[in-house]
This record gives C-alpha cells, structure tokens and sequence, in this order.
C-alpha cells in the first residue's frame, strides 16, 4: 500500500492521424486511428493502413501512441504523444511521404518549476504541393536540431523536455508580432493573427495563458500561390497550415498539416495531431 503519495498525477493526452469535416452535405472525415491516454497513464498504440475517404483524403498507412508515467513517485510526470501519417495525399494536390507530430511534456513535481515541454522528432518529409517539392523551415528555438532525429516508432524514445512553458508562451506572442510586421502578409492572415500581440491590457488579460505559433519558421519553395508565415493559400483549393501549435494555460495541441479548402469541396481536413493536458491534485 502506498502511504507517501503527497500529489496524484491526471494524465490526459490524445493522438489523431487524419480528420475533420467537409460541407455540403456535412459529413465527417473518419479517422482511421486515433489513441487517448488513461487518467492513470500507461500507454496505448493504433495503427491503421490503406484510408481513402471519397477518394480525395488518402494516407497508405498511419500510426499514433501516446504514453505517461511518472520519474518518480511523487513527480515529475511525463506524457509522450506520437502521430504519424504516411503516404498523406489531399485531392491530389497536397501530399507528403510523412508528416510527424511529436510532443513530449513534463509535469513537475510540487515546488518543482514550470511545466517544460519538447517536440523532438516533428517534421515533415518530402512535403508536394502540385508535385513540386517545398520546404519548411523549422524553428531552431521550438525545434533544435539535435531534436530533429529523433524516431517517432521508438516507444522507448526518452527525450527530456527543456523548453519551459513561460519561454514557449513569450516565443509564440513574440512569434505573432513578428509575422504581424512582415509586408507581405495579407489581410486575412493579420485578422488571424491579431489577437496574439494584442494591444491593450484588457485584451492581453482576456486572453491570458492563450496563444499560437508554428514550429515552421519560413516556407521555402512555394511556386504557386502565397506563402506568408507557416501557411500558404494556394488558388483554387484553398489555405494550407504547417506545424501549428495552440498553447493554453495547461495544454499544447500540435497539428502538423491543416487545410481550409474552398475549392469544389469545401471543410477542413487535419493530419497529424497531438495533445497533451494533465494536472497534479491537490493542485502544484
């Protein structure tokens, strides 16, 4: 019987591969696998291969686990999310040999710091838009190079998180006011983005602990349509978002492919996500 247990540790993480929506009519895009951690940890994998949804969503094959346990008994606790899609083709203009989403958070013990949180092992591989090869640039401060290697398959994989949860906030309003400067960012995206580097206090209280930024730095290669930020709008199908990290108070959802199409089919569609929450009772 455990008699020194001083905090409890509520685990909640998730992993999709492929979903979303399309309109007229409304239907939703299935998701070939997906995995939810347990409250108490542990881990769980899924796999799936062969998707075609209306023989415009395809991914050949798809793989996601997530897992959490604690370093020790009373803390720090550590959440692992993994989502790979390979084979990823969307109307057959978008297409990739795999995208990867990886996050690794860190929950520490009472008194023990700030939550930390990794992303080693995210990346893109040979990312096509109409066939041609593009390139996104990813960000040395969210993405150091050294993490860049790292094996998405390896359920053993122990990488330590070393990006604290202040730093990755301030990085993303920094991020936010840095692309809201850029010239050729069009209107569209500066609504979009606005709300980042809000202006005033009472704003920047409203949306306090919440923020977006991209693990894409720049995007190099886009021949057609406008690459601005970590999204492109492409003519005739519609926006592409790359890499995309929301940050709330407690939990980060990184999504590495997002599309808003406004073409002959209309939705949104996703491809590799990840999700990470939890919290410690009593509260740290």
């Amino acid at each position: 019987m455990q008699t020194d247990v001083k905090q409890v540790f509520y685990f909640n993480a998730d992993a999709s591969a492929v979903g979303g929506f399309l309109h007229e009519p409304f239907r939703s895009v299935p998701t070939p696998c997906s995995a939810a951690l347990s409250s108490t940890g542990g881990h769980t994998t899924t796999q799936a291969t062969d998707f075609n949804f209306e023989d415009g969503i395809k991914a050949r094959a798809a793989y996601t686990h997530v897992s959490g346990r604690p370093s020790r008994q009373n803390g720090p606790w550590t959440q692992r999310t993994v989502s790979v899609v390979e084979g990823f083709n969307l109307l057959d203009r978008v297409t990739a040999d795999r995208l990867v989403a990886q996050m690794f958070i860190e929950q520490p013990a009472a008194d023990g710091g700030p939550r930390k949180i990794s992303f080693a092992g995210s990346h893109f591989s040979n990312l096509r838009i109409d066939g041609r090869p593009i390139e996104p640039v990813l960000d040395a401060t969210l993405l150091p190079p050294h993490h860049r290697e790292a094996d998405a398959y390896n359920r053993d994989a122990a990488f330590n998180p070393e990006l604290e949860w202040p730093e990755l906030t301030e990085f993303a309003r920094r991020q936010g006011a840095e692309r809201l400067a850029e010239k050729d960012l069009p209107g569209w995206g500066r609504e979009r983005l606005g709300w980042i580097a809000a202006a005033n206090s009472a704003e920047k209280a409203a949306f306090e602990g919440y923020t977006l930024c991209s693990l894409v730095n720049r995007i190099e290669g886009v021949t057609v349509g406008q690459a601005s930020a970590h999204f492109i709008d492409l003519p005739d199908f519609g926006r592409i978002f790359l890499a995309e990290v929301t940050v709330l108070p407690y939990a980060a959802h990184l999504t590495m492919l997002r599309a808003e199409l406004g073409c002959k089919v209309s939705g949104q569609v996703t491809g590799g996500t990840v999700g990470s929450n939890g919290t410690t009772m009593p509260p740290g």
